[in-house]
């Protein structure tokens, strides 16, 4: 329902609504409080798009929106199009509609990054979000949960998800598996049955480990009542991943998984401790709950990414101010 909800609405609003009418609205939606955009907005604008100095790529490197196909990467398309519509059909740029584990030699729109290198060339926009921000309920309390850690996925991309299952698969505390028929490396004995989102919710303590790139179950542990447990991130995404702190927001576990068994009986023992973990994650959630905080972020790092191209002037939208925020 939640995909098709997605679907519905970007194919309609893409058939029937000319991009002239979002264009007509740009300046409205730009023209804020200053101090609340300099303040609230840029912050998170300057953490997805960190380039300060202007950039020129060669012009046959440049695409227009219409050269995308909705056809092709649709869940980016349409993700990419509901902020770049806001501009001129002539606007050009350059992305990267995939899982993305490198940086690119010129900026690009993308959709993660990975932490801890140059990464100023990466423009992170929020894409993908039917796969990434689907909203979730937790009915249950973390003290009527079952006591032990949950993961179900593919071992298809990285390593560290067949040597995870096949250290933990057997483990009384846990109950990890891959996906029937997507083992891969780790061979089909480490399969187990499905497990909805719902049924996962029942567990105490959820494990979150990266495939291709950033791991998308994050986001939906992230409004849970459940622990997070996870490796320290390689990549981040619109989630920011590399803003989260070890044991305040998710509990950390070292590389070889030795640790897990210990920590959870160590939250199992101090349950207050693990419901302030689940409640300082709820609350760095919350920030991306906010959809006109989202909308304008999205828009403002496009806005600095045309204008550090030298595609649009900040004077001609009467943001003149943004000229020290984007290049300091």
């Amino acid at each position: 329902m939640y995909k098709f909800k997605f679907y519905s609405k970007s194919i309609l609003e893409h058939v029937f609504i000319p991009n002239f009418y979002y264009q007509k609205q740009l300046r409205g939606l730009l023209s804020k409080d200053q101090e609340w955009i300099t303040k609230i907005i840029i912050p998170r604008v300057n953490y997805y798009f960190k380039r300060i100095t202007q950039f020129h790529p060669a012009e046959d490197e440049f695409i227009k929106l219409s050269d995308l196909s909705c056809f092709r990467k649709s869940a980016y398309y349409y993700d990419i199009r509901s902020v770049l519509r806001y501009y001129s059909n002539d606007i050009k740029f350059q992305c990267w509609l995939r899982d993305v584990i490198t940086v690119p030699d010129n900026p690009r729109f993308v959709k993660c990054r990975p932490i801890g290198v140059d990464n100023a060339n990466s423009a992170i926009l929020k894409l993908n979000q039917v796969r990434h921000y689907r909203k979730i309920a937790d009915k249950n309390l973390f003290a009527e949960k079952k006591a032990k850690l949950v993961w179900r996925g593919s071992v298809y991309q990285r390593g560290w998800r067949a040597e995870f299952i096949k250290k933990l698969f057997n483990n009384p505390f846990c109950d990890v598996g891959a996906l029937k028929g997507t083992a891969g490396v780790a061979g089909s004995q480490f399969e187990k049955e499905f497990l909805s989102i719902n049924e996962q919710l029942k567990y105490k303590f959820i494990f979150s480990i990266e495939g291709a790139d950033v791991a998308t179950n994050l986001k939906w542990i992230a409004q849970s009542n459940s622990l997070c447990f996870m490796k320290k991130p390689k990549h981040e995404s619109w989630f920011m991943e590399d803003k989260l702190v070890a044991g305040e927001h998710y509990v950390e576990v070292d590389d070889t998984f030795d640790d897990i068994t210990d920590k959870i009986q160590y939250y199992l023992e101090k349950p207050e401790e693990a419901e302030e973990i689940i409640s300082n994650m709820q609350e760095y959630y919350s920030q991306f709950q906010n959809m006109k905080n989202e909308k304008l972020t999205m828009l403002l790092v496009a806005l600095k990414y045309f204008f550090l191209s030298g595609q649009i002037s900040l004077d001609d939208l009467n943001l003149g101010f943004l000229k020290n925020e984007f290049i300091n």
